[in-house]
């Protein structure tokens, strides 16, 4: 008969084997040996989530939000950069084995940061694009009336004046064309307020659709201080509060009404510029109220 071995093998750890009785039985008192746990006990503690990816995902979300900004939207840039990192370090640190958690905000941090600096190069560039167009358009016009000046003599020279300056009642601006037609007493606003209304006739000149109130800024003043725009509850005969806000197409010519809040019965001083001519070039008029 085989001699008993002391150990016996479970579990993968070497345990003591106990000696049976004849017949099988064991001694009294005997302590059965447990297995060894296998498992690493730091296995089944909680994992903490990332602050790397927390950290990350809200600048994300603050560089989305600057990105739309024009001039802030730099500081969405940096902050995009800050949060890319932050996203990454939170990535490694919720890896499949790793010490924290968070994975899904780690990799939402990642993407949100990378959307805020790409929005925010486009945005840049839109921005830039447009100043650019406004600035040349403004210098090719001041160009073109220098030009003209020099060839026709007395008559462009008078032109030329009138293009930089004030022009009575009707005058070009810039590739707009536009003419005060009349600004007469109206009824009262939504506070009971007396109105002015006056009526713009404008044509588009320009080679792309134009709204007459982005297009054009006409303000009236009395006493030396600009008058408020009228809000009607029961609008005047003649009076469209959608037209200053409808397109307008190359060569198409609109008549567009504005009304304005009272301050009493002094003249009204009316006067219209463009949003994009910097000549300082503007169409104005006096009206005696009636």
């Amino acid at each position: 008969m085989a001699a008993l071995k002391p150990y016996t093998r479970r579990n993968s750890r070497w345990l003591p084997r106990c000696r049976r009785l004849p017949g099988g039985t064991l001694p009294p008192n005997t302590v059965y040996p447990q297995p060894a746990p296998d498992n690493d006990p730091d296995e089944d503690r909680p994992r903490k989530l990332s602050a790397a990816a927390i950290t990350g995902l809200v600048l994300g979300i603050i560089g989305i939000i600057f990105s739309f900004i024009p001039i802030i939207n730099n500081v969405a840039f940096i902050l995009g950069v800050i949060g890319l990192v932050f996203g990454i370090v939170g990535m490694v640190a919720t890896k499949r084995y790793g010490k924290r958690r968070g994975r899904g905000l780690a990799i939402a941090a990642v993407i949100l940061t990378i959307l805020a600096m790409v929005i925010t190069l486009v945005m840049q560039q839109a921005t830039g694009k447009a100043l650019d167009d406004a600035l040349g358009t403004s210098s090719t016009t001041s160009q073109s009336a220098s030009s003209d000046a020099k060839k026709s003599g007395g008559e462009s020279s008078s032109s030329a004046a009138a293009a930089s300056g004030a022009q009575d009642t009707e005058g070009d601006l810039d590739k707009l064309h536009v003419k005060i037609v009349s600004a007469a007493k109206s009824g009262a606003d939504y506070n009971g307020q007396p109105t002015v209304l006056v009526t713009y006739e404008w044509t588009n000149n320009t080679d792309k659709n134009q709204v007459f109130s982005v297009a054009t800024s006409a303000k009236a003043f009395q006493n030396g201080k600009e008058l408020d725009l009228a809000i009607y509850t029961e609008a005047p005969a003649g009076y469209d509060s959608n037209a200053s806000l409808q397109e307008v197409q190359p060569g198409a010519t609109q008549q567009v009404s504005v009304g304005y809040v009272l301050q009493d019965d002094s003249p009204v001083d009316v006067e219209v510029s463009g949003t994009f001519d910097f000549s300082g070039a503007k169409v104005s008029h006096t009206y005696q109220l009636q």
